[in-house]
């Protein structure tokens, strides 16, 4: 099967996984409809939905998102840029991130290959783990709902600010904190020679610290940001209870870190979907401006391919740091070489192998991405500028060789985890409601109708994490359930009893780090809603977001699936259906013909949502 490109798999990942994260927020106080949002003239919908609209319009990319952010700014939203990355700077791409109240929503722009290169907008609305408050003059905002963490600048004065600031935190369930009492207080700022601070606590998650310092040019720089408990207790920690720090005002600096713009876009899938995109830009940083374009200066000398290579494609002779995967079917090293010699590099020798190019509209000095396919066989590359080295990294069918996969992986392991290697303990930081370990490379939750989740790759040793989560789960009072957990040196599946539910983590090794995976069911939801299936199968929920009727033939049934059905609640068709795989065929979408089968378990929930690309399959509870 062929990859899709990149810009339209982000398009089809933002907008598709949120179809069914709408409907467990449906109950919600604050409900968000992205169909009825505010937009620039001339539109015409692909499809439109509450929790995700997809829609072209007439003008180019740059020009449509101003214009789509002015509409709604105008509105009410406030945007924000991420707290640790740049935004995207692409001609033929913008993404935006904006707030109103607790409600998020993505503003994805792009040219859509499938709408005769028209510009498309993608609306799609975003679970904010920790939401925040901006003043509503805010400007220079940055914000991760995760950490959480939230820097910005603002006209009001110092007291103003920290009054306001104080009453939206406790509507948010957040209490001042007095480190003289060591308790809860009604009022709890700290004056400092330029500004003050004050402490903010909740019975689940860190601690906060707000910093305000009163700017040069007489505005108020803003500052919250998680920290660790042994702050708010000076007497057994006195240095802890300085005041810190606070920030200088930021500074305006030039956009154009299309690497850290990317890896943050990654970012903000995995939240949404768990999808394996950023596993080929983790760990971005962005590249200096004059080490990103070396102009004349820069080497045209051509590679050539490394001796000894066993992954299935070529690799240059400069490659260095190889961890090649052909279980999950993926590939990185590192290059001392630029990203332009390695994107000629390749473009060469793919060819010379008889492989087809796909467009990129990603092709910039300090990131390329490129697509190639041969039959059925398909590869994606992102070459990245990381410093003074170029990290590569792809993935797909052609990397795919299991038989490879144990040599591999042990390899790999016994490189980067020396024998002798002391167990230590992990940090924890919050990823969507759940822990994971502070130190990671990758990160991000997931959020569907009955089952919540959190994963992560970290680079420390299986034990090592296996202890970080025995402890801070233990503190949340789950419960393992020894006769079910299965232990080994390179895997572990430990189950618990929560009071929501059922967990599982799943813990496992690849390319030297241990792999996370946390999920949580929540029974007492998916026993209330009706929706099981009897004991031992599983229930498909059908939805259809077509203007058009849809026909799938899955399970042996041929099911018609009326416009619209299942778009902004369960109400679709269902079906019963024991453990296994579910190959299926559709009529009525552009994706419409045989596709992957769908792989179910017992008593469990699946999403099988028909859009304008084909099918997407989730699993609710």
């Amino acid at each position: 099967m062929r990859s899709i490109r990149f810009p339209a798999l982000i398009s089809c990942v933002l907008s598709a996984f949120v179809l069914f994260v709408g409907i467990a927020d449906a109950s919600a106080e604050e409900t968000l409809d992205t169909s009825k949002l505010p937009r620039v003239s001339g539109t015409k919908d692909i499809f439109a939905s509450a929790p995700s609209t997809i829609f072209t319009a007439p003008g180019a990319v740059a020009e449509t998102a101003e214009g789509t952010i002015a509409a709604l700014t105008a509105a009410g939203w406030q945007q924000y840029a991420p707290a640790f990355a740049e935004q995207i700077n692409n001609p033929n791409m913008a993404l935006a991130t904006l707030k109103k109240g607790a409600l998020g929503l993505s503003v994805f722009v792009t040219v859509a290959p499938a709408q005769n290169n028209a510009t498309s907008v993608t609306y799609s609305g975003v679970i904010i783990a920790n939401d925040l408050p901006f003043p509503k003059d805010a400007t220079d905002i940055k914000f991760d709902g995760d950490r959480p963490h939230l820097s910005c600048v603002t006209a009001g004065s110092l007291e103003a600010t920290s009054d306001f600031l104080r009453t939206e935190l406790i509507a948010r369930g957040w209490s001042p904190w007095s480190v003289k009492d060591n308790a809860k207080s009604a009022y709890a700022d700290q004056k400092t020679e330029k500004g003050l601070y004050a402490y903010y606590v909740r019975d689940a998650g860190k601690p906060l610290i707000l910093v305000l310092q009163s700017a040069d040019n007489g505005k108020t720089t803003v500052k919250i940001e998680a920290v660790s408990p042994d702050l708010l207790h000076p007497a057994e920690k006195q240095e802890a209870a300085k005041a810190p720090e606070a920030p200088p005002a930021p500074t305006a600096k030039p956009q154009d870190k299309v690497g850290d713009a990317i890896d943050d876009l990654a970012a903000s899938i995995i939240k949404q979907a768990q999808e394996s995109v950023t596993d080929s830009m983790r760990g971005a940083k962005p590249a200096a401006a004059d080490k990103a374009d070396k102009g004349s200066d820069e080497s045209t000398e051509e590679l050539t391919v490394l001796d000894g290579n066993t992954a299935p494609i070529p690799v240059p002779s400069t490659a260095a740091e190889i961890a090649f995967d052909g279980s999950s079917g993926k590939l990185e090293f590192n290059s001392s070489s630029s990203v332009k010699q390695v994107a000629a590099f390749y473009r060469s020798q793919m060819k010379t192998l008889g492989w087809s190019e796909e467009k990129s509209v990603i092709n910039q000095a300090n990131m390329v991405v490129l697509g190639f396919h041969k039959g059925e066989q398909d590869v994606s590359l992102t070459l990245m500028k990381m410093g003074e080295a170029v990290n590569v990294s792809a993935t797909g069918s052609v990397l795919e060789k299991p038989e490879a996969t144990e040599e591999a992986s042990a390899s790999s392991d016994a490189a980067s985890a020396p024998v002798n290697e002391p167990e230590r303990e992990l940090e924890a930081e919050d990823a969507g409601g759940l822990p994971v370990p502070k130190e990671h490379s990758l990160s991000g939750s997931e959020q569907s109708m009955f089952r919540h989740g959190a994963n992560a790759n970290v680079p420390a040793k299986l034990a090592s994490v296996l202890a970080f989560y025995r402890r801070e789960l233990g503190k949340r009072d789950w419960k393992e359930d020894t006769s079910k957990s299965v232990i080994k040196d390179d895997a572990a599946e430990i189950h618990f009893t929560t009071a929501d539910g059922p967990a599982v983590l799943k813990l496992g090794r690849a390319n030297g780090e241990t792999t996370i995976a946390l999920t949580v069911r929540e029974d007492d939801k998916a026993k209330k809603s009706g929706l099981l299936a009897k004991p031992g199968q599983t229930k498909l929920l059908i939805g259809n977001y077509l203007d058009t009727e849809a026909v799938i033939t899955i399970a042996g049934k041929t099911i018609k699936v009326p416009a619209g059905a299942g778009s902004k609640g369960p109400d679709g068709p269902t079906l019963d259906v024991a453990p296994g795989k579910y190959p299926y065929k559709l009529k009525g979408a552009s994706g419409a013909g045989s596709n992957d089968p769908i792989e179910v378990g017992a008593d469990e929930i699946w999403g099988v949502m028909i859009g304008p690309g084909g099918v997407l399959s989730l699993q609710m509870y």
